[in-house]
């Protein structure tokens, strides 16, 4: 699976805290791409004319990286780590969608 939308320093830094071996890190980063691509096909109708990549290229950095995470997690076994993982993004988007993006 293609690299090309993972932050490769914070892809890194995951890869060596988790100590991923190169099929756990295939499996994660393909993850991430498949709930983007997931995302992609739900988009909302106004959004139909977008394309996959305009659309990839478009998720935040810090979006792309919890979805790799959350994928070497499940890799690793460790559901429940990233069941928590999941739940704490989750907070911060609706967070952020309601104005909470507060300094």
């Amino acid at each position: 699976m293609s690299f090309k939308h993972l932050p490769l320093l914070g892809t890194a830094e995951i890869i060596a805290t988790l100590n991923l071996s190169n099929a756990q890190t295939q499996s994660a980063a393909s993850l991430a791409h498949a709930v983007a691509r997931r995302a992609w096909s739900r988009r909302p109708g106004h959004k139909h004319g977008q394309g996959y990549e305009e659309f990839a290229a478009a998720i935040p950095a810090c979006s792309w990286l919890t979805m790799f995470e959350v994928g070497a997690l499940l890799q690793l076994g460790r559901r429940c780590e990233a069941d928590n993982l999941m739940a704490a993004a989750r907070l911060v988007h609706q967070s952020r969608a309601h104005g909470g993006a507060r300094r």
